[in-house]
């Protein structure tokens, strides 16, 4: 049991939640769908003597009742679990991402900028303005506050995230922006407006602000670092 656990443990420590869409990905990945339904991927290499599939979907499988006993039917599922020349990818469904919280014990919210200011939501640190999904220079907190039809996705986690929807507005801290729906958050990351590019790897370069040259300065991160951080990424789109 302790050994199952373990494997649980590193199949679910990043990602799990829900979504009416089939997510498809070579690494681990969080959808926040339309009205808040979420999906989650998550995969790992696991050592081919470390896991038995069978028995860490019936593990997973009770986890999931459990939890439906106390929050309701369909609030958590299991979508898919596969596990092929020892790469294992569970695909976990959630109504809400209050519920992706609740079972993984990760920070999720999803809704309206307005609505994330009175849930106690802060808009601290620096932001980058994106069109197409490229970082076209810094932006403030009031340009966020003054479009009120915009939306948000905030969680504290490494790894990659997508949104129903364009992309707007993302804090620069911990992130690289993967397409105009998408990013991915790891330590090292970092949208830097305003500086030259500089770390191990520069990426999506180039735009501008004003008068204010943009360049995006991304580092790569450590490999196989923590999937929690303290760290809020805000991915603010329409």
């Amino acid at each position: 049991m302790k050994k199952l656990g373990c494997m649980v443990l590193m199949l679910c420590i990043g990602l799990l939640a829900g979504c009416g869409t089939t997510l498809e990905s070579e690494k681990s990945i969080v959808y926040v769908g339309k009205n808040g339904s979420v999906t989650s991927l998550d995969v790992e290499e696991l050592a081919e003597s470390y896991y038995d599939t069978a028995e860490l979907e019936s593990f997973v499988q009770e986890e999931v009742a459990a939890y439906e006993t106390q929050n309701g039917k369909g609030t958590v599922k299991l979508d898919e679990l596969t596990v092929e020349e020892g790469t294992a990818k569970l695909r976990m469904k959630y109504k809400t991402p209050e519920d992706y919280t609740a079972f993984n014990g990760i920070e999720l919210y999803q809704g309206t900028v307005i609505d994330s200011l009175s849930a106690g939501y802060v808009y601290d640190g620096p932001f980058v303005r994106v069109e197409n999904g490229t970082a076209k220079g810094e932006a403030t907190k009031r340009d966020i506050y003054e479009q009120e039809d915009l939306k948000v996705v905030i969680i504290r986690a490494n790894t990659d995230v997508l949104v129903d929807g364009e992309i707007c507005y993302v804090s620069s801290e911990n992130v690289a922006l993967t397409g105009a729906d998408s990013v991915s958050i790891r330590e090292g990351y970092y949208l830097n407006p305003g500086a030259a590019a500089s770390g191990t790897e520069a990426v999506a370069a180039s735009g501008e602000a004003g008068s204010t040259e943009f360049i995006a300065d991304v580092q790569q991160p450590q490999e196989g670092g923590s999937f929690e951080t303290d760290v809020y990424t805000f991915i603010v789109y329409k």
